[in-house]
């Protein structure tokens, strides 16, 4: 595996958003939303999952998807923002810590 600081950076902040998404999802349960948020929340954590899982093996298309993961996590930020909900804004804001670091890593 590649050791540097890109790679164990992306690896947390991919982590820590995809727990604040899948958090999120659970804090919307029986809340309207009038946009892409829980699902966008779904999405993402997969993304940030799968970001791991390549980095962890140094897989020859990391970066490709941490490329993947900058849009989807971009998405999901946007989304999330437009709620006044607390939990929307920290998800909101792990969302662009994670968009961030794998940009380091999707160069």
């Amino acid at each position: 595996m590649v050791q540097n600081t890109s790679y164990q950076n992306c690896i947390e902040a991919c982590q820590e958003c995809a727990a604040e998404c899948l958090s999120n999802v659970v804090s919307m349960l029986g809340k309207k939303s009038d946009n892409a948020c829980p699902k966008c929340c779904l999405e993402c954590a997969a993304i940030c999952r799968l970001c791991v899982e390549m980095m962890a093996i140094d897989a020859k298309f990391a970066s490709e998807a941490c490329r993947l993961c900058v849009k989807v996590c971009e998405w999901c930020a946007e989304q999330c923002a437009a709620h006044d909900h607390d939990h929307c804004q920290q998800c909101a804001e792990s969302c662009r810590r994670c968009v961030e670091a794998c940009q380091s890593v999707a160069k």
